[in-house]
């Protein structure tokens, strides 16, 4: 059921207040839209580098397939070296390489709060080495081709295998993580890849959060995969959180030099699709956020999706 801005807990407002007002909204403006270099400058302010939790590991994870390079940043839980028979949910995070930082610094201030009843392991999904952040997140976020012989759109799938026979293994060997607790957050075409991978291989996470995704992309391709999935499938095991700004709508956006998509009817459609399917083990909910648009919206909707989560004593005293 849609849930309202006004219902969310007083607790995540006053996190959102201290720790993900002014640096999260703006660091977050240039992470996941592509815009010119000059647009760049102008708006992301050099203090966004403040936010450092410290202690990110970086590791080297290839692609034996592609032969692409791919880094890969993990974030441990304060208490990971201290209770050492403890294991851990673990959350992956596309555009890692840009999210991992103040996303982490979000999550550790609301485990810190009592939010959360449990940190998760963070694992942040980079780039591919030597190709910029538009090359690569275009190709491997989006689920099919705009045309015949296209190259640069449609690698979804290829990479959705680079994570599936890859990165999860590689990451949960090294670390202990709980895997009935692995967790996906993208946003704009990441949120794409996510409902990408829900609709054809959906127990490779117990939990999606999807940030206003980009379902209109090619023609709102992604919702052939709902209805081939729908008919080869009488269930859909998962826990889907979706969220989007209100000012998502289809409007003239002088910012962006023209009209926006109307992403909150898209996200409602396709919540709605899913509910009608009726398929016994899914839950899905949605926050729609009033003020907030593309490029704001990520730090109350990621406050919302993971304290519904993960929430902890406050959190559930609060509901």
């Amino acid at each position: 059921m849609s849930t309202s801005y006004q219902a969310m807990t007083g607790a995540c407002r006053s996190v959102r207040r201290d720790v993900a007002g002014a640096l999260l909204a703006w660091v977050l403006i240039a992470l996941f839209i592509p815009c010119g270099p000059a647009a760049v400058a102008q708006t992301k302010p050099a203090t966004w580098r403040d936010c450092d939790p410290g202690g990110i590991q970086t590791l080297s994870v290839p692609d034996p397939v592609s032969g692409r390079s791919y880094d890969v940043e993990i974030s441990l839980p304060a208490d990971y070296d201290t209770d050492t028979a403890k294991r851990h949910p673990v959350l992956y995070l596309a555009d890692g390489g840009r999210a991992i930082r103040p996303l982490t610094c979000l999550v550790k201030a609301l485990y810190g709060k009592g939010e959360l009843m449990e940190e998760p392991i963070i694992v942040g999904l980079s780039y591919a080495r030597g190709e910029t952040l538009e090359v690569s997140r275009k190709r491997d976020y989006t689920p099919v081709p705009l045309k015949p012989g296209d190259t640069a759109y449609g690698g979804g799938q290829a990479y959705q295998l680079y994570l599936r026979a890859t990165v999860i293994p590689h990451v949960e060997s090294l670390y202990r993580v709980d895997p009935g607790q692995r967790l996906y957050w993208g946003h704009s075409y990441g949120g794409l890849l996510g409902t990408r991978i829900l609709l054809t291989e959906p127990d490779l996470f117990k939990t999606y959060i999807l940030g206003s995704p980009s379902l209109w992309f090619a023609d709102h391709a992604i919702l052939v995969l709902e209805a081939d999935y729908a008919k080869a499938n009488s269930d859909l095991k998962a826990d889907v959180l979706m969220y989007v700004g209100g000012e998502e709508v289809s409007r003239y956006d002088p910012s962006r030099r023209g009209h926006t998509r109307d992403m909150v009817g898209d996200m409602k459609a396709f919540e709605a699709q899913l509910k009608q399917r009726s398929f016994p083990s899914l839950t899905i909910r949605s926050l729609v956020v009033p003020g907030k648009n593309h490029r704001n919206t990520i730090p109350s909707g990621f406050t919302w999706a993971i304290t519904s989560v993960l929430g902890g004593s406050k959190t559930v005293q609060s509901r």
